[in-house]
């Protein structure tokens, strides 16, 4: 509310505006959780913010890296599957090292049983 006179363009500006805040906090509740998080300390509130910011703009830039090579279809991005994408992009790499890792543990293994046996 305020006592200024408005003109209906401000008001659609300010509309705008507000419109983008309110979708930017329903897609923090509903794609990263903020809704469930529980609110213990100013220091645990902290990281998950920053955390839910992180995740955002990795998913927003996923979606312009779409736009930039003409993948994307809709002007309004699907966020659960720029999410997956995101992950399977950067993370995707943890589990392959760890099976390397196996892998070569495993055949150090074999190898010794090798020279053993011979």
């Amino acid at each position: 509310m305020s006592s200024r006179r408005r003109t209906p363009r401000t008001a659609k500006q300010t509309g705008r505006r507000r419109w983008t805040i309110e979708v930017l906090f329903k897609t923090l509740k509903s794609r990263f959780a903020f809704g469930k998080f529980g609110w213990k300390t100013k220091l645990g509130i902290l990281r998950y913010l920053c955390l839910s910011l992180g995740c955002f703009l990795l998913c927003h830039f996923e979606y312009l890296d779409q736009i930039g090579s003409g993948q994307a279809d809709s002007a309004w991005p699907d966020w659960g599957a720029l999410a997956r994408q995101v992950r399977m992009k950067y993370v995707s790499w943890v589990p392959l090292f760890e099976l390397e890792r196996t892998r070569e543990r495993i055949l150090a293994v074999w190898d010794e049983n090798q020279r053993q046996a011979a």
